[in-house]
């Protein structure tokens, strides 16, 4: 029974399929004698066909139409594409060339801070670039690209344009390592510019001082200047050290607590000048 069945289904389908195909041939017969013998006049027969045949072209030439509209529509977007591309680059190459000349001019301007010192001290000094840093938080430290074979010895003194920066504690032939001012392990008298009272600077491992040994009778505001004193020997006197950035009056003790903020900016240092003059280091 279920043979049977499945064999009258089948029959029908294939009937069905018979009747659609023959339809699909009448209509395309059909459009074709439309287009032949569309400029004559036939009478009755070619309205029908021409009513007939009408909604199909139309429905036809509006999926045309859209098809058409979509491939125009993608074509746009490619071109949309490519020129999006094209400005990209064109718009990276622009911010390349940009910072390019930022650089320039922050390297030049550098240079000019750093000639100008060498021109107005009249210290014989030594140029010299860091290739190198200490990621020690007591011994802060830079490498820089001359040593001791063009002269440069433990304990000279060395400033950018700015202010001070630190001072040789070891050498090689080729190579020098430069103990910044703001390391733990440093300590160097300054002077209050306004006031002209003394103390000592001492590194805090970041990016400020402390200003020690200072009375409390000292009238120290912030926004002071605060210069190197000169004694020892170690730097000239009058070089910028910092400003002090707070000033904190406790009620027990004899000295305040001053925070100084380096007149150099520690995070972009890399040109930096030695002053040539031999002298014993500070332990």
């Amino acid at each position: 029974m279920r043979k049977k069945s499945t064999r009258k289904r089948g029959g029908r389908f294939r009937t069905f399929r018979l009747v659609l195909l023959s339809g699909v041939l009448l209509t395309v017969g059909l459009i074709f004698l439309v287009f032949i013998f569309g400029d004559q006049k036939v009478g009755p027969m070619h309205k029908l066909l021409l009513e007939t045949t009408g909604p199909l072209q139309k429905i036809v030439s509006r999926a045309t139409d859209s098809i058409q509209s979509l491939k125009q529509d993608y074509i746009d977007l490619l071109s949309v594409r490519d020129e999006k591309n094209r400005l990209l680059e064109e718009l990276q190459k622009c911010r390349a060339i940009a910072y390019q000349h930022r650089k320039a001019v922050a390297t030049n301007a550098r240079l000019e801070k750093l000639l100008d010192f060498k021109e107005s001290s009249g210290l014989p000094t030594l140029a010299v670039r860091i290739i190198g840093k200490d990621p020690s938080l007591w011994f802060r430290s830079v490498v820089v690209d001359r040593g001791s074979s063009e002269g440069v010895a433990k304990g000279m003194p060395v400033v950018t344009g700015d202010g001070i920066v630190g001072q040789v504690y070891s050498t090689s032939p080729n190579y020098a390592k430069v103990l910044l001012s703001i390391a733990p392990s440093s300590a160097l008298d300054v002077l209050l510019q306004e006031s002209r009272v003394r103390g000592i600077l001492k590194g805090t491992g970041g990016n400020t001082y402390r200003l020690e040994y200072v009375l409390k009778t000292v009238e120290v505001s912030e926004g002071d200047h605060v210069v190197t004193a000169g004694y020892g020997g170690l730097f000239p006197t009058g070089l910028p050290v910092g400003v002090v950035s707070r000033v904190v009056k406790k009620r027990r003790g004899m000295f305040l607590e001053i925070e100084v903020t380096p007149a150099v900016n520690f995070d972009t240092l890399e040109d930096l000048l030695i002053i040539e003059q031999e002298r014993p280091a500070v332990e």
